[in-house]
């Protein structure tokens, strides 16, 4: 799936913070009239602020815009995804957050039959252009309100649709993680992401190591509610919840 220019333009701003109008025409080969327009746009949005002659991200504080999320350790995200998988097994139904790190299991899954619930229309569109078509991935989706700019199903339709199935893992990322729980930024989302924790088997938090020793806006869920932990360091919060949980928790690290 060919990124949108608006994404373009948030993956642009990820890299650099701030862009202006005569790069962003070279670089995406876009009149400047169009660009100026796609920059009112994402402003009308809040998802950039405008500055003299281009755009910049969200002030520090401010949930940043998905698009801009996704590119941030990239590498280590998909190479969590990758980590993660190793814990499937044929047959498995998976819950599968909206999260910027589960994204990335859209390009890593196994070849195994797999039914796979989610919140997130972008999670499901990456795993059907993946399949081609074949059946061995089958998506359901929870329905509710789309809320904006962000591709996730959320409400109590959402709620309502999680609470009739039960899985046999629910994977999950996560704003923040600290010893006491799971945190996310987006507050929409945390009633779906607790009632996936409640009807799944076992849990695993996917989330890179600038997620560790930070709290979100919303609290999630205790440590002792998570089986594991798939990251891609060691850090000295990591080593602490290891001394702490003993045997309760697991960490997978991806390098």
């Amino acid at each position: 799936m060919k990124p949108s220019r608006h994404d373009q333009i948030l993956r642009l701003l990820a890299e650099s913070g701030v862009l202006q109008v005569d790069d962003a025409v070279k670089k995406l080969k876009s009149s400047p009239a169009t660009i100026r327009r796609d920059f009112g746009q994402l402003a009308e949005a809040g998802l950039v602020e405008r500055v003299h002659g281009g755009v910049r991200l969200v002030k520090q504080g401010q949930m940043l815009p998905f698009m801009t999320r996704v590119v941030q350790n990239a590498e280590a995200k998909l190479e969590i995804a990758r980590r993660a998988t190793s814990l499937l097994k044929d047959g498995d139904v998976i819950f599968i957050d909206g999260g910027t790190t589960t994204l990335q299991l859209a390009h890593c899954l196994p070849p195994l039959r797999l039914r796979i619930i989610t919140n997130s229309l972008r999670l499901a569109a990456a795993i059907e252009q993946r399949s081609h078509g074949r059946d061995r991935w089958e998506i359901f989706l929870t329905g509710g309100f789309l809320f904006p700019g962000s591709s996730l199903l959320v409400g109590p339709s959402a709620q309502a649709a999680i609470i009739q199935y039960h899985a046999n893992w629910a994977l999950l990322s996560a704003g923040g993680i600290t010893e006491d729980g799971i945190y996310n930024d987006n507050e929409h989302v945390v009633e779906s992401e607790r009632l996936m924790i409640k009807h799944a088997d076992r849990v695993a938090v996917l989330a890179d190591d600038s997620k560790f020793g930070h709290h979100a806006m919303r609290h999630i869920a205790k440590l002792e509610l998570v089986n594991y932990l798939v990251t891609n360091r060691k850090t000295a919060l990591t080593s602490e919840i290891t001394e702490r949980m003993q045997d309760r928790i697991r960490f997978l690290y991806s390098n």
